[in-house]
């Protein structure tokens, strides 16, 4: 077979497949203009559909609730970090660590979110990091890291109270300026005594560079 008789018979098959869809389009539009019955079946195909999806939505949030709650458990039976210089290294891995996890699609996205979270209840200025999580942390995960914080234990009242003023708008875009703002300076994260300042007194801001960055990268020295 030639080249060219090759070509020919693609070409008509081509032809063929576009009239065919073209057709049903055709007769599609018509029964669904002129056909009540036709168009009842469209409605309850489309209603199942929807139900299916909600229903499916349903069952994933409370396999999310009770992962969460299990998560939750395990994290507020966990040694938290004394010293500033412990809680300073504590937070850098659990901010690495999320980023890291999150890059590593949905099955991941709940251990990302624990790490996130625990990266939060040791800083001084929760309600500021979730303002920060909401520009860089991708929105599913955010999500969780919100859920997480409502489902508090009475021994972390002050992150859940975070979360509870931070009920979040819209995703803003973010930018350096931003990031520098919304964290802690000396002056306010230095004051109260605890909290993940360097070992010699620096500023806690985040570092330079990306906003990635400047979360992974956590208190700097002088």
């Amino acid at each position: 077979m030639s080249t060219r008789s090759a070509a020919q018979i693609a070409t008509a098959t081509a032809a063929v497949v576009a009239t065919g869809v073209l057709g049903y389009c055709v007769y599609f539009d018509y029964m669904r203009r002129n056909n009540k019955t036709f168009r009842d079946g469209i409605r309850k195909q489309h209603k199942k559909a929807v139900q299916a999806v909600e229903a499916e939505l349903t069952r994933q949030k409370e396999r999310n609730a009770k992962a969460l709650r299990a998560v939750l458990a395990k994290i507020m039976a966990e040694p938290r970090p004394e010293s500033p210089e412990q809680k300073e290294m504590y937070f850098q891995e659990n901010v690495a660590e999320g980023e890291k996890l999150s890059a590593l699609g949905p099955e991941m996205h709940i251990d990302a979110a624990a790490h996130f979270y625990r990266a939060m209840r040791e800083y001084p200025q929760p309600l500021e990091l979730l303002m920060i999580y909401q520009k860089v942390v991708p929105p599913p995960v955010f999500a969780l890291v919100i859920e997480l914080t409502t489902l508090q234990a009475p021994t972390d009242g002050a992150t859940a109270s975070a979360a509870a003023s931070a009920a979040p708008p819209p995703r803003p875009e973010a930018s350096v300026t931003d990031v520098d703002d919304a964290s802690p300076d000396s002056g306010s994260a230095g004051a109260s005594g605890g909290e993940m300042g360097s070992p010699n007194g620096a500023s806690s801001g985040m570092g330079s560079g990306t906003e990635w960055e400047r979360l992974s990268d956590g208190v700097p020295t002088a």
